[in-house]
């Protein structure tokens, strides 16, 4: 009996002894049905009495017949004539049907657990391919339970004569991994190697240990990969499994490795360079001459190749490698192979895929322009770009088109959901619980008014233009905030960003409580070349009105000072540089940001100035075989006023984002008889941040020392310190901004300060 489905050999579809044009179909027949009823074939085939022939349809209705899984092979027709009849009669075989599921060798799992894992049942066809998948799912089931010894076999002759799927089931001893051993490695140490496997050995409630055969084989290949990738050419790697001595359930994994010698480059060539000469490729390269052989090395190299063949429009130019072991033992020759084919210049930019946004928002974001040269880096780089929007969910830039020398840059586009309502809640040891209702729209069109009041409430106005609206509260029980703005990041469709918002503050703090009503306006701009190139500047006004009360008798005489109602007008200048590689999770680069800020410049109640500067640096310390980094950060920042501020703007420290291990304002100059925090005029922070992946890509440790101080002026009389750990737990649901828990001690503090040892912030929005 066969077991498979549509046979490649299949007959033809169609077997005719006359030919049938031109005449009406009488009868519909069905030869060799045994079970199926004949009444639901002919609405499968979609063919009546009274149609006139057609091969293609009965072609189709062959090919449905097929794919209905019914029948072995693929049914074929045939006209017939009975009389003067025109009988079409579809010839089948019908598929065997499943009589019964059984299960013999279970103990771990009973029949219903099983039968619920597999995608085959009682009175479904035979089907050798979903007989195997569900073979192969049994045995994974039993290999995450820790049964790695386990088999799962199918009874054929219990399948060929009775049609029941018996599946023989050797369940074995449950194991588990309990240690991971490497020998035979010299040159790279076990930590290092291990970050190249997915086994890992059991940890109670987190890692279950659990062994498989065929994940140690790709953890050999993976080992044996990194080896030949570093010079290792004739690296060797297996494994072996042996009983922990005393327990039969623990299982050491042994990889055994024989790493040979590391060879070296003997000499570097290029084949089929025209546009650079030799010379010229070699400075583009890391690659050297008696350096030992390195995978990463030469895939970079092939990249920085690749990227200046694009830059000059050899858009279809590839790379290769190849190494050949040279005479001396340990040396290999090796070759950049190079098919430039030619360079192009881009004929027309053509938009596809945005059906709100409109072109002119797409076309100000590409670095390739009509008639330039087809840059593909500027392409990549025109693709980040528009990603970077939020407009859209992707970006692809490809060339189109065979005119010689000319190819069009084909833009397609996947946009997003621009417009959201948001309900959330979140809690920090900052700020306690806090509520969200948020209302945006980041393709907002100031100026795309509706002509209807039918296109308003179909969302067909004020849409694509690539502006943001945005109306959040946020309500809370240590705060209450809301915020209306507005932002052009086009301003008349220059490089220039206008921004514009309206905003109410209400906090009870421990000395007074704050009120602020106020709106700011800002410019910013990208510089992209010239002496600021790779700089974002930004020039903002704000005006605020901010109220003090809720204080008594025995109020620090700082805070009585700037009792009641304060008009406060200021005006900020920011530079930045972002060369980091991520927003959220930077892993190489550096940020630098630099901010004067002088509030009285347009009148008010106080008149002051504030100097801050912030410096983050990362670097990627290692890269496991999952592809997580292990990142290393260390930042700084610092700050001074200058005049008479008052003490709702002046420093404070400690808490999420600051000095971990201290409250959330918690260090900060003291005043008055119940030693008020007032702030400071001077700022200094520091911290040094370790951080590495726990568990898959979304979860993820921290070590982390932080130090600084404010002060009532300049200068430095009490330092705090304190060193911790953390998590940070990525949940894709809540976005990017993780859910953070931090442990931190203080070691080096005031005895005024307000310490907490453990701080936390967690939200969802749903």
């Amino acid at each position: 009996m066969g077991l498979t489905g549509i046979q490649p050999s299949a007959p033809p579809p169609i077997r005719a002894n006359f030919d049938p044009q031109d005449r009406t179909i009488n009868r519909i027949e069905f030869d060799g049905l045994r079970t199926i009823d004949a009444a639901g074939l002919r609405d499968t085939i979609g063919i009546a009495p009274g149609d006139a022939w057609d091969r293609d349809k009965v072609s189709t209705a062959c090919r449905l017949l097929a794919e209905s899984q019914k029948f072995e092979g693929v049914p074929f027709a045939e006209p017939r004539t009975v009389g003067n009849e025109l009988v079409l009669v579809f010839i089948v075989r019908e598929r065997p049907f499943i009589v019964s599921i059984d299960f013999i060798g279970n103990e771990q799992f009973d029949d219903g657990d099983l039968l619920k894992e597999i995608p085959i049942g009682v009175g479904s066809s035979v089907s050798e391919f979903l007989i195997r998948q569900s073979q192969q799912i049994l045995l994974q089931k039993y290999r995450e339970g820790g049964y790695g010894y386990a088999s799962v076999d199918v009874d054929a002759d219990a399948l060929e004569n009775e049609q029941r799927v018996l599946f023989r089931i050797s369940e074995g001893p449950r194991v588990k991994v309990k240690e991971i051993r490497f020998e035979g490695n010299r040159e790279f140490g076990d930590k290092r190697l291990q970050g190249l496997i997915e086994t890992q050995t059991s940890a109670w409630l987190f890692r279950t240990g659990a062994f498989d055969e065929d994940t140690a084989k790709r953890d050999a290949a993976a080992i044996k990969s990194y080896y030949v990738d570093r010079g290792f050419l004739n690296t060797q790697v297996g494994y072996r499994v042996d009983l922990v001595e005393g327990k039969q359930s623990d299982l050491m994994l042994v990889f055994q490795i024989e790493e040979g010698i590391r060879h070296a480059i003997k000499s570097i060539g290029f084949e089929g360079n025209i546009a650079f000469d030799s010379d010229t490729l070699q400075t583009m390269i890391a690659s050297q001459v008696d350096t030992f052989l390195d995978g990463d090395v030469l895939k970079s190299d092939r990249e920085k190749i690749l990227t200046e063949y694009g830059r000059q429009g050899y858009i279809y130019a590839t790379i290769t490698t190849t190494q050949v072991f040279a005479d001396t033992p340990g040396f290999v020759h090796v070759t950049f192979t190079v098919q430039e084919d030619t360079s192009y210049d881009v004929g027309r930019v053509v938009i596809r895929g945005n059906r709100k946004t409109k072109d002119r928002v797409i076309r100000r974001e590409l670095r390739i322009l009509p008639e330039s040269t087809y840059d593909s880096e500027a392409a990549k780089k025109s693709e980040q770009r528009l990603v970077e929007t939020q407009l859209f969910n992707d970006a692809k830039i490809t060339p189109s088109g065979s005119e010689p020398g000319v190819r069009d840059a084909l833009v397609t586009v996947e946009e997003t959901d621009t417009t959201r309502i948001l309900f959330g809640v979140g809690v920090t040891t900052n700020s306690g619980i806090v509520g969200t209702i948020s209302i945006e729209n980041r393709n907002f069109d100031l100026f795309d008014t509706p002509r209807t009041a039918k296109e308003f409430f179909k969302g067909r106005s004020f849409t694509g233009a690539g502006q943001t609206l945005r109306l959040r509260l946020e309500p809370g029980t240590e705060f209450t905030r809301g915020r209306l703005e507005f932002r052009e990041p086009y301003l008349f469709d220059k490089p220039l960003g206008f921004g514009m918002a309206i905003y109410g503050f209400e906090r009870g703090r421990d000395e007074y409580d704050e009120q602020r009503v106020g709106f700011n306006v800002s410019f910013d701009k990208r510089f992209e070349e010239g002496p600021l190139e790779g700089w974002a500047g930004e020039l903002a006004l704000r005006v605020e009105n901010v109220d003090i009360d809720d204080t008594d008798w025995f109020t620090a005489q700082e805070i009585l000072d700037d009792r009641g109602s304060n008009l406060l007008t200021t005006v900020k200048g920011t530079l930045v540089r972002d060369k980091t590689d991520s927003r959220w999770l930077p892993s190489t680069g550096d940020r630098l940001k630099v901010a004067v800020e002088q509030a009285g410049a347009l009148g008010g109640d106080h008149e002051f100035t504030r100097v801050t500067g912030q410096y983050d640096r990362y670097w990627t310390m290692k890269t496991d075989g999952f592809g997580r980094k292990h990142i290393f950060q260390v930042g700084a920042s610092a700050g001074q006023i200058f005049g008479d501020a008052p003490v709702f703007e002046k420093f404070y420290a400690g808490g999420i984002g600051s000095i971990r291990g201290f409250a959330f304002r918690g260090v900060s100059p003291r005043a008055g008889i119940r030693d008020d925090r007032v702030g400071g005029d001077f700022m200094i922070q520091t911290n040094a941040q370790y951080s590495f992946p726990v568990a898959g890509e979304n979860i993820r440790g921290i070590t982390f020392l932080d130090m600084g101080t404010v002060e009532q002026d300049f200068g430095i009389n009490d330092w705090r310190a304190s060193i911790g750990v953390g998590l940070r737990i990525y949940v894709k649901y809540f976005g990017p901004i993780p859910l953070s828990f931090d442990l931190a001690l203080p070691i080096s503090s005031n005895e005024l300060d307000d310490e907490q040892v453990f701080s936390f912030a967690f939200g969802a929005t749903f």
